[in-house]
This record gives structure tokens, C-alpha cells and sequence, in this order.
């Protein structure tokens, strides 16, 4: 018996299993694995011991005056449920708080935000009497922080412990010397590391969210940026662009730049980079140093130019990737 090869095809083309189903015999690295969640909480927990009444402690914790003495200038009611308060440092820098518990004399919680648009973390002070006084205790908890949280929070919270014990111990004013580091930003967003790195550095892109007039993100490219209308330009010479994935161990992106102005006569270093935030986020953020090079007259106030700056334009950032399309045009305003 005899069969046309045309007719033979057809046939067994007519068998499902035979043409490799996917649901009978499935291709390989088909799977569909996939992630679902990648978060971690993390917990800061400090404390010190004074030989103060917990009345005492708790006056220097909440009073608004007292506050500005050894930590921030406090613009609101830290002892009031539903309050918000501003922790300001006086240089660009500032906590936006919303307090969320008060127990009189014993605990305060309230949530902060770096810069007001920061990641919220929750911070509870808690003081406890014993013999030799007060035992203050302040808790710090994240979820899905930076990378590098618990290295600069971790120290932080023993110096400020260590400032409000030698304001209640002397009545001192003085809350930290010249910080060298910042302004220092961070915002969350709602994107896969790989495409928010995509969405936001283009050049179209960085005319939107960075104010840069021109230029792309390459080695050794000068772009110049809006800072505001009555500030005037900024030069961002680009020195370095690691791409997602390119440089180990950790190959996440990252650009490091100087900032120029005419007026500064030195350079600010920076650094401007993306980290996962859990599954599905991602975090911006730029950092600065090297503020010793300027003349000390000037570098209080562009330091707070430069906070500001940056805290709107992280905000742009965050506001063009939620765009169902973002402009291609400066935002100047």
C-alpha cells in the first residue's frame, strides 16, 4: 500500500501530540517560573542610659524648644496623635514626621520621611526609670530599606542618643558639627530596576525629571541643569555609567558626577543610582560630598539650593514614570 507523502503530512500534522503540544510536551526553559515577593524588614535598636528623671528626658524629647537643641529645629507637635511636624536641620535637610502613639512620660511613635517624599520608617522612643535614672531606647523599623541603611542609621542613632544625653546633662545647644556628606534623596518607584533605569535616563527623560537642558548620559559629558529660576544653571560633568548588570558584585546601576557653578570655585562629587526595593520597586537616589572644597560663606546656602533640588527632582521622577507618556520637553516650572 501506497501513500501520497502531501496526504502523510497531513495526517499526522492532525495529531496534536505529535506537532509537540505545549500542554503534552512542553518546550524546556518554558516553565514559567517566576518571583513573586522579595521583601526584608529591618530593625535599628539603640539606647543609652542617663542619670535623669524620665519627666526630665521626656520634656527634652517632645518640647518643640528642646528638641531644636539637640537634634532639629521641630516645626509642629511631636506629643500630639495625627500631627505632623517637620524635623528640620536647618541646611536643606529636614524629616517630614506624622506621629502615630504617645504614651506620656514613656513612649513616642511616629513614622518619618527623608525630605518629605523618602520611604516612611517607623521610629519609637521608649523610656523606662531604673535606679540609675533613665534608660532611653529608640527602635527604628523599614521594610525593604536601602541596602546601606543600617550602616549610616546604625550609627546615627547612638550619636543623636549621645547628643540628647549632653543636652540634658549640660543644657547644650550645640547639635553636630559641618556634615561634609549630602544632601542625600531617595524615592520610591513603582518599577522593575531595568525599566525604571530605561524610563528615566534617556536624554528625552532627563530633560523632564533632571532639568538637564542637553546631552545624554555618557563619560566625560557635560550636561547643563536648571536648578530653578532664580538659581540658574548647574554643570553636571558625567564621569562614569554603569549599566544594569554591568559592573560586579552587586551590578546594579549607578553615574558618578562633579556639580559646578561659577560662584563655588570647586566641584561637589555625586553619585546617582537604582536598587531594588522588594519585587517590582526600585529605589532613586542621588548623594553629594566633598562641600569642604566651597568657601565657607557659601556652602550653607547652596547646600540647601542643591536639597532642594533634588528632593523635587526625584518627585518629577516618580511623577514621569506614572505618566501613561512622558513629555519629551523641559519641565522648567
Amino acid at each position: 500500500m501506497t501513500h501520497n507523502r502531501n496526504q502523510f503530512t497531513a495526517e499526522i500534522s492532525l495529531d496534536g501530540n505529535l506537532l509537540g503540544n505545549e500542554e503534552v510536551f512542553p518546550a524546556l526553559r518554558r516553565h514559567g517560573a517566576r518571583t513573586l515577593v522579595r521583601d526584608r524588614w529591618e530593625r535599628l535598636v539603640s539606647s543609652v542610659v542617663v542619670p535623669h528623671s524620665v519627666v526630665r528626658v521626656w520634656e527634652a524629647l517632645v518640647t518643640p524648644e528642646r528638641v531644636a537643641r539637640w537634634f532639629a529645629v521641630c516645626r509642629g507637635s511631636l506629643g500630639e496623635v495625627g500631627s505632623e511636624t517637620t524635623l528640620d536641620f536647618e541646611d536643606g535637610e529636614f524629616f517630614l514626621v506624622r506621629t502615630t502613639d504617645v504614651v506620656p512620660n514613656r513612649e513616642l511613635t511616629y513614622l518619618a520621611r527623608w525630605l518629605g517624599v523618602g520611604q516612611a520608617t517607623q521610629v519609637t522612643w521608649s523610656l523606662a526609670e531604673i535606679e540609675e535614672g533613665t534608660e532611653i531606647t529608640v527602635t527604628e523599623e523599614a521594610k525593604n530599606p536601602p541596602w546601606d541603611w543600617q550602616t549610616w542609621n546604625g550609627g546615627g542613632w547612638t550619636g543623636i542618643l549621645d547628643q540628647l544625653a549632653a543636652h540634658l546633662r549640660t543644657g547644650s545647644t550645640w547639635r553636630w558639627p559641618w556634615r561634609r556628606m549630602g544632601p542625600y534623596a531617595q524615592i520610591e518607584l513603582p518599577l522593575s530596576l531595568y525599566t525604571a533605569w530605561d524610563q528615566l535616563f534617556s536624554p528625552a527623560s532627563l530633560k523632564y525629571w533632571l532639568l538637564a537642558m542637553s546631552g545624554s548620559l555618557q563619560p566625560q559629558a557635560r550636561l547643563p541643569i536648571l536648578m530653578g529660576d532664580a538659581s540658574g544653571l548647574v554643570e553636571m560633568t558625567v564621569e562614569e555609567v554603569a549599566q544594569p548588570g554591568e559592573k560586579p558584585p552587586s551590578f546594579l546601576p549607578y553615574v558618578t558626577y562633579r556639580l559646578r557653578r561659577p560662584t563655588w570655585g570647586a566641584p561637589i562629587s555625586g553619585r546617582l543610582w537604582l536598587e531594588p526595593a522588594g519585587w517590582g520597586n526600585t529605589l532613586l537616589q542621588p548623594f553629594h560630598y566633598n562641600w569642604e572644597a566651597l568657601p565657607g560663606e557659601l556652602q550653607l546656602s547652596e547646600r540647601r539650593l542643591l536639597a532642594s533640588f533634588w528632593a523635587d527632582a526625584v518627585s518629577r521622577a516618580r511623577q514621569f514614570v506614572l505618566m501613561p507618556k512622558g513629555p519629551t520637553t523641559p519641565h522648567n516650572w
